[in-house]
């Protein structure tokens, strides 16, 4: 390929891998959050997608470099990029990715001009971020109320309490899993993707999107109905009581042959109507205005590399010498942990410097209650959050729990996660899990609670 004919695809792919390793940490987050979760599968054609469309932006004359340097996407560049230290100093995840892709769309306009075409390209790498999960429960909820009328439809005896569908023959659990969330993050990828390639009219984008969509969910309720008559008639013994994953894209396929019928259509639709206009886009590399450029990746490097975010300027010793006790929580990732026993009581408290992203007391697998053990009751007391759980065996224990960082206390995951960016502009980043437990001699009452909070 020659480096002065296709100068738009180096810069582009330039710009984009720069921003990956400025951005490496978030970029393992990725790997470990989109590429590991079957959820994301697709993940693994996202990069090459992008590689492609590049291609084509360059093809087809669709981007431009800026003549002068634009003021407002490098004001907006700053803003992004400190945006991007401030959220991964307080390992917001949800807050880091945006920024983060914030700052590689504000460095890409700094260098080319504005237009959807351009933007298309670094937009379709949301389709890799885990922003989609938060889809998962308003869609199990559908995927509930439509599974429990298409089962009314047939003579299968059906209870449905909250997720669970119980039949003669066992028991269904709708879980998030089952939400139908792939097929609508996989849909809406491939409609945003063939409206870009394909069409130019916003009627015809809105009706394949809106047939892809339509089509993802679709899929999932037919598929649920389908492994539960299955399950029915098979007394579950069907090998796709267990793996029934794949199920689910074999009734995917003649919905997405549809969906590019609808597309195909379409297109002949529009060919119809509309004239097709050529933008002359003769631009030089020359236009470039080069010290706006430079100015425009150094911003980009200095505040968005999260390589540098942690210095090692943490003292990672407990202050206490770490006990064994019987019954500890399931917490994870923690810099150090100090536990003691004072009594009947006993009580840890996971320390955590900010080592890296996954380290913090928001883990999502974090969780006060110990393995094998059930959560009975649960209110807030004081300054604390407290907990009754008991196992299949009878024993019962009293749990006391709250987050804190090095000024406060918190009740709840998202008053700390606001503590932590707050902190985030002190450059602090240390937060911890403070836990108690008692054993209750029977019924866990009053006083047990009493003797587990301070």
């Amino acid at each position: 390929m020659d480096l002065k004919v296709h100068k738009f695809f180096w810069v582009l792919l330039s710009i984009t891998v720069l921003w990956c390793l400025a951005n490496y940490p978030i970029m393992v987050s990725l790997w470990e959050y989109s590429f590991d979760d079957g959820t994301y599968s697709h993940a693994y054609l996202v990069p090459f997608i992008i590689v492609y469309l590049f291609y084509i932006l360059e093809q087809e004359k669709r981007v431009i470099f800026r003549e002068r340097l634009s003021l407002p996407w490098l004001a907006l560049l700053a803003i992004s990029g400190m945006g991007l230290v401030l959220t991964t100093w307080s390992q917001i995840s949800l807050l880091y990715w945006a920024a983060s892709l914030a700052t590689l769309i504000s460095l890409a306009f700094c260098i080319f001009r504005f237009n959807v075409s351009t933007l298309f390209p670094f937009a379709f790498l949301v389709f890799i971020f885990p922003f989609w999960g938060a889809l998962a429960v308003p869609l199990q909820s559908l995927s509930v109320y439509v599974v429990t009328a298409l089962m009314g439809l047939t003579n299968i005896p059906v209870y449905v309490e909250n997720e669970f569908v119980t039949i003669p023959a066992g028991i269904f659990e709708i879980a998030e899993g089952c939400s139908g969330l792939r097929y609508v993050i996989v849909s809406a990828a491939i409609s945003s993707l063939y409206v870009f390639l394909y069409l130019k009219t916003l009627r015809s984008a809105l009706i394949f999107t809106s047939v892809a969509l339509a089509g993802a969910l679709v899929t999932n309720w037919l598929r649920i109905v389908a492994l539960i008559v299955i399950g029915h008639e098979t007394e579950m013994q069907s090998s796709l009581m267990t793996d029934h994953n794949n199920f689910g894209w074999y009734i995917y396929i003649p919905v997405a042959i549809f969906q590019f019928y609808i597309g195909r259509k379409l297109e002949d639709r529009e060919a119809e109507s509309l004239e097709c206009n050529s933008v002359n886009t003769d631009s030089k590399l020359s236009h470039l205005n080069v010290k706006g450029g430079l100015s425009a990746v150094f911003i980009m490097v200095v505040l968005s590399s999260s390589n540098a975010m942690w210095n090692g300027q943490f003292d990672k010793q407990s202050s206490c010498d770490p006990q064994q006790i019987f019954l500890m929580p399931e917490i994870f990732n923690a810099d150090s942990v100090c536990a003691q026993q004072r009594g009947s009581v006993y009580q840890v408290k996971y320390s955590y410097y900010g080592t890296s992203l996954d380290h913090k007391a928001s883990y999502y697998l974090n969780s006060p209650i110990p393995a094998g053990f059930k959560e009975l009751r649960s209110s807030e007391n004081g300054e604390w959050n407290t907990v009754t759980v008991g196992n299949k065996d009878g024993n019962m224990f009293a749990i006391a729990y709250r987050y804190g960082t090095d000024f406060e206390t918190y009740l709840s995951l998202i008053e700390l996660k606001k503590a932590r960016l707050k902190n985030a502009l002190r450059a602090n980043t240390s937060s911890n899990i403070q836990w108690r437990l008692t054993h209750c001699e029977s019924t866990c009452d009053q006083s047990d609670i009493e003797r587990v909070v301070p």
